[in-house]
């Protein structure tokens, strides 16, 4: 059945024309209320220039805020707290101390730059606030003419204009050796011109080609126990300051004393260096006594862990390892166990017993 074209009657063709002729007037209306009141943007928005200019002056200011302070420093006495604040890595700081454990020290910003491997985006903040003081050259002496040769004098007697005849050596180092001589009652061996600040290695060797250490001066040092030594006289060994005689003093307060000299080993950042270097001045003249040793083979975790040296995890894995195999025949079996600080047993061990 086919149909024919749609067809509207007049009332229905009315209402179409009427429903377009209010759409058309309605589209009207908006763009004309768009062209008298036009949306008002961001853009529009304008603020009194008074206002404006306190915005930006308290904007500035919180910025500033943000940004940390930096004050000049010697990196020579870079602690590690103002590393840290600094932007300093551990990784850096590490080499720091290595450089400034070894008698050495930090002549210029360069130098300091290239022994600590901080980038150069860091070193460009630091560089304005680095504060090296110069160490002043003086001319060496040519002693090869037997009419301005200079006798050799012993170095426990010498003088601070003495010293000064040693290339690289001016009235302020000159005056730190006699200083430091004094502290001593005189010096008792060689090795002990290497604690003195700021008198490098090569200078050190010019100062006994033209003085000796006369043998019938040489002395007991009296030396100090490590277990009643205080901050300040731990602080006398070149290499060690405030933050590693706090932690020797911590370490020794925690476990009631040493017992041993290696227990000193487990303290972070004290190199083998500076261990050896201390020892010239303390000992360990009353160790400690440990009375109550644990039982490596009856313990239970809870009075393993109450080792100075062994923390839960590996108390855990002590007892673990001591179920699977039967128990502890020796305690080199330890060094088995994962993640043993095998480095330490000695120091281990004093606290248990074997049955």
């Amino acid at each position: 059945m086919e149909t024919g074209p749609i067809r509207f009657t007049k009332a229905q063709k009315t209402g179409i024309i009427f429903l377009l002729s209010l759409l058309l007037l309605l589209q009207l209306v908006i763009l004309y209320f768009d062209h008298i009141f036009p949306p008002k943007t961001l853009q529009s928005l304008t603020i009194p220039a008074e206002l404006q200019s306190q915005y930006d002056s308290l904007q500035k200011i919180a910025m500033q805020k943000k940004q940390p302070v930096i004050y000049p420093f010697n990196p020579n006495y870079l602690s590690e707290s103002k590393a840290y604040y600094l932007g300093i890595d551990i990784e850096a700081l590490n080499r720091i101390e290595k450089y400034r454990t070894s008698g050495k020290y930090f002549q210029s910003k360069d130098q300091f730059k290239s022994i600590s491997g901080i980038s150069d985006s860091l070193f460009y903040i630091l560089e304005p606030y680095i504060n090296i003081p110069n160490f002043k050259k003086y001319p060496s002496y040519s002693f090869s003419s037997s009419s301005h040769k200079i006798q050799s004098k012993n170095i426990n007697l010498a003088t601070a204009s003495d010293l000064q005849t040693i290339s690289g050596i001016g009235p302020v180092l000159s005056k730190r050796i006699v200083k430091y001589r004094q502290s001593l009652g005189g010096f008792n061996n060689k090795n002990q011109l290497n604690n003195v600040y700021g008198l490098e290695k090569e200078v050190i060797d010019k100062i006994w080609k033209v003085f000796y250490l006369a043998s019938s001066d040489k002395h007991e040092i009296n030396k100090i126990s490590i277990n009643s030594a205080t901050a300040n006289d731990l602080k006398k060994v070149n290499g060690i300051g405030d933050i590693l005689a706090e932690r020797i003093i911590k370490l020794r307060e925690r476990n009631g004393g040493f017992a041993i000299k290696d227990e000193l080993q487990t303290v972070y950042g004290l190199k083998p260096e500076i261990i050896e270097r201390l020892w010239d001045y303390f000992d360990l003249k009353n160790p400690k006594k440990i009375q109550n040793k644990i039982s490596l083979n009856d313990s239970n975790i809870k009075e393993l862990a109450q080792h100075p040296y062994i923390d839960y995890n590996l108390a855990k894995k002590i007892v673990s390892y001591r179920t699977l195999h039967g128990g502890f025949k020796s305690f080199n079996e330890l060094k088995k166990i994962q993640d043993f600080p095998a480095n330490h047993l000695k120091i281990i061990k004093i606290y248990l017993e074997l049955e």
